[in-house]
This record gives C-alpha cells, structure tokens and sequence, in this order.
C-alpha cells in the first residue's frame, strides 16, 4: 500500500484542549516524541491535531455522521516506508483507547477502518 492509503484521521470529541489531546498522546504512547505544540512522531508518524472548523456540539450527537462535527481532527501520515496496515491499525486502536480514556469520543477514518 502507498503512504496516501495508509494516512488515517482521528476524529474526537470532548472537552480537551490541543494541548491535553497531545499531552494524552504523550502519556499513552510512550514512544511518541513531540516536536510542536500540536504534533508529534508516533510510531512512524507525523501527527497533527487540528481544529475542526466545522465543528458543531449540537450536530456531533447524531448517531450516523456526528464525527464530521467532533471538534477535533488528529491526522496521522506515514513517515517513510516502515508502516504497513497491520501497524496502522495498531496505532488507530491505540489512539482511541487513549482518547477514551481521557474521557473523549473517537473515530477512525480511514481505508482500513472496518478493521479497527
């Protein structure tokens, strides 16, 4: 697979600021190394969190397509050849965990997210 098929998006929702979402990532996978206020390198990543500008709470609750009104977008790329899918879904798994535990919703979006 390219790197574009292995990109994915962590859409999550709560009341956590970039900082603590980064600071969660920081914690829960110890070998992510920041490198910004709002990106890190995890696992053969690029990560950026972002704000969603189409956020909105009140969309957020629907049951089929809230995730596109979460107000954050973490996007994961690949930095280089060492990642397959089985890594990559890995990671998506363990970045949900981790934005659960801090009390946030998540979803994956992705070419292989049937499999996370």
């Amino acid at each position: 697979m390219t790197s574009e098929t292995l990109q994915f998006i962590v859409m999550v929702d709560g009341d956590a600021d970039e900082v603590a979402l980064l600071r969660c990532v920081l914690k829960n996978l110890p070998d992510a190394v920041r490198l910004k206020a709002h990106s890190c390198d995890v696992r053969g990543n690029w990560l950026e969190i972002w704000q969603n500008e189409d956020a909105d709470p009140n969309l957020a609750e629907n049951d089929d397509d809230g995730y596109l009104y979460y107000r954050w977008r973490v996007e994961l790329t690949p930095m280089g050849g060492t990642v397959d899918e089985d890594h990559q879904v890995e990671l998506a798994r363990a970045l949900i965990g981790a934005f659960e535990r801090a009390d946030g919703r998540a979803v994956v979006l992705a070419n292989f997210e049937d499999r996370v």
